[in-house]
């Protein structure tokens, strides 16, 4: 019982909940209490349990990074005194208290076993994406049935999930190919399966950014091996991914695959999604409605640069509507709304953990920390980045194990002496 409720599956819990919470209808589950809060709950209890021994022994950079985080959410409390909204403002500082949260855990326990805990995210993310992919094909298909049994409206508000799909599996993508001392079949059986969910689940941002990666990485390891005439055994299978990704776009968009079966008309959605940045003026709906928010939060922001509206206060300043909304841009929904020091704060406590991660202990790290940014740039919003925020600090426990050991070493060496 203890090695399936631990820590690491009470924290997976957490980062997962939204998803989680998000397919629960679709498995014919309701009527449970809240998975956020019941998993933020279970998470505060064991990292209260554990700042018991760990507080008082934290290194300097961890210490550095949950005062930065802190600092950041004193100003965005701070700020509901001035937003000009007076209910999403509370709701948005409220639920920011999980990021913080998810930020935390892996800095104050002690022992966390990562190896444990990203199967257990593993698994589960497949799970969730199995059964999406399952709804999202009798969507498409206009499967009358399913539809009318889940409302109409529900329906199509379920399928905006195919984002985060997308997003999870574009980060195991990412996560398998630079993960090293893991066995073989396993790392390539799951990069395989969660390439394939991330090309059927049709979010562009996750498939462009997850490939171009991958391509950056092929064109660096390829002026490496110019230089030193050894080549890097992991660029064939970038190249296998890169063209299957461009052959498949090439074949769909030339193939008529509305008769096909239905399982490829998710393919045939994603390829249509990709064309459409290209062939619909200005990118399409979803571009040109990011870039409106983009030019909107800018001409805001330069009428307040240094205090911002207040936190939750995008939505009341664009629509005058008390909901929460967001430009679809991490770093400018910061500065519209708490202003120029938080953004600071913010971009140092990404700053530094960028300066903490170590690539040879840790050669996915770096993969993942750029793939979060170039999401956050595109689709996030404050309180969408408990994943982000949780593997940013399990990248400075990875170089922290090295640091124990290397320090207990030292330590030895100067009592012999």
């Amino acid at each position: 019982m203890e090695t399936v409720f631990s820590k690491e599956f009470a924290f997976t819990i957490l980062l997962l909940s939204g998803t989680l919470k998000a397919i629960m209808p679709l498995l014919g589950i309701s009527g449970i209490p809240d998975l956020t809060l019941l998993s933020a709950m279970v998470v505060t209890i064991i990292m209260i349990s554990h700042m018991k021994t760990t507080l008082y022994s934290l290194a300097y950079r961890r210490v550095e990074l949950l005062g930065l985080l802190t600092l950041f959410y004193v100003f965005m409390i701070f700020s509901l005194g001035y937003s000009s909204s007076s209910s999403a403002s509370i709701t948005k500082t409220v639920n920011f208290g999980t990021m913080v949260l998810a930020f935390y855990f892996p800095l104050l326990v002690k022992d966390f076993d990562l190896k444990k805990f990203m199967t257990t995210l593993t698994v589960l993310i497949f799970i969730a994406s199995v059964v999406f992919l399952n709804f999202y094909t009798s969507y498409l298909d206009r499967d009358v049935a399913m539809i009318m049994s889940m409302g109409e409206e529900e329906a199509k508000q379920m399928t905006a999930l195919y984002l985060t799909v997308s997003w999870l599996n574009g980060f195991l993508v990412l996560y398998f190919f630079f993960q090293k001392g893991q066995t073989a079949w396993i790392k390539w059986t799951a990069l395989s399966i969660s390439f394939i969910i991330l090309i059927s689940a049709g979010g562009r941002g996750p498939l462009i950014f997850a490939v171009l990666i991958l391509a950056f990485y092929f064109i660096y390891q390829l002026i490496q091996s110019l230089n030193s005439f050894k080549l890097n055994r992991l660029m064939i299978p970038v190249l296998i991914i890169i063209s299957i990704t461009g052959s498949t776009i090439f074949i769909v968009s030339n193939t008529d695959l509305s008769k096909a079966n239905k399982s490829l008309k998710l393919l045939d959605h994603t390829v249509a999604r990709l064309m459409g940045l290209a062939n619909e003026e200005g990118g399409g709906a979803s571009a040109h409605s990011r870039i409106e928010n983009a030019h909107f939060s800018i001409g805001k922001i330069n009428e307040s640069p240094f205090w911002g509206y207040g936190t939750g206060s995008y939505a009341y300043e664009k629509r005058h509507m008390d909901v929460l909304d967001y430009p679809h841009n991490l770093f400018l929904e910061i500065w519209f709304e708490l202003g120029y020091l938080p953004l600071l704060i913010f971009l140092f406590l990404f700053y530094r953990v960028y300066k903490n991660i170590d690539q040879t202990q840790c050669p996915w790290c770096m993969a993942l920390y750029f793939y979060f940014i170039l999401n956050v740039l595109k689709s996030s919003s404050l309180i969408d980045i408990r994943m982000m925020l949780g593997f940013y600090a399990i990248f400075i426990t990875i170089g922290y194990v090295e640091e124990k050991a290397e320090n207990k070493i030292f330590q030895g060496t100067k009592i012999d002496e």
